[in-house]
């Protein structure tokens, strides 16, 4: 049922894909993603100046489990804790729980989020980190889908030095929490949606947070969306 409810919903909104545009931005543990979304909506202003016919370009993040859960009147640890599911697959816990109460929660989560990053790219001018954004904009034509990645071993690093844990730690994080986001983009996916692709990958341990802001803008530009 939950499968099925997600195919219509994508199904409708590549029907009706218009407005945005909007730039997403999917990365793996220990990627800056929140500071290269600050930065980039800061040097979008910026480029566009004076002559802006628009709002300002911003970023969001935790403000879209803000905003669900206050949609959805509960507490936004509930919501994150959806997101963060580490179990075999979340549709695969909503049917296998057997409970009613729980499988309507969690699809009621599910859709809401989706509402939330919809209307978010569907008014356009906003980049957004993380929460299935690529999967669940994909078909909006004036969109920009970019990938932060890098090595095991730096985000590792990265991650230790962070929390305060070991390297072994640190590196069991890493590698749990990347497949938690994989799991989590691909309950947003359906049969009318292909491959979630990015237009730039960018290797974070080889690249400044200012230099890749600068080629996505540059990518922006040659796709129209500023």
């Amino acid at each position: 049922m939950l499968k099925y409810m997600g195919e219509r919903l994508e199904f409708s909104a590549l029907k009706h894909a218009q407005e945005g545009p909007v730039i997403t931005i999917s990365r793996e543990c220990g990627c800056p993603g929140n500071e290269i979304a600050e930065m980039l909506s800061k040097k979008l202003n910026l480029r566009i100046g004076k002559e802006r016919t628009h709002s300002d370009w911003k970023w969001v993040s935790k403000e879209i489990l803000l905003k669900a859960s206050h949609e959805l009147k509960i507490n936004p640890k509930d919501v994150e804790s959806f997101i963060k599911s580490n179990e075999k697959g979340m549709l695969h816990d909503l049917v296998a729980s057997f409970t009613e109460t729980n499988f309507v929660r969690n699809a009621k989560i599910k859709k809401t989020i989706y509402d939330v990053i919809r209307n978010l790219a569907c008014e356009g001018h906003v980049v957004i980190v993380g929460r299935g954004g690529g999967a669940i904009v994909w078909d909006i034509p004036k969109s920009l889908h970019i990938y932060l990645e890098a090595p095991l071993s730096w985000k590792t690093n990265v991650i230790s030095n962070q929390k305060g844990i070991s390297i072994a730690e640190a590196r069991k994080f890493v590698i749990e929490s990347d497949m938690q986001r994989k799991r989590f983009r691909d309950s947003f996916r359906s049969e009318f949606s292909d491959e979630i692709y990015y237009e730039e990958r960018f290797n974070c341990k080889v690249l400044s947070n200012d230099r890749i802001c600068d080629l996505v803008i540059q990518a922006a530009e040659l796709k129209k969306l500023i």
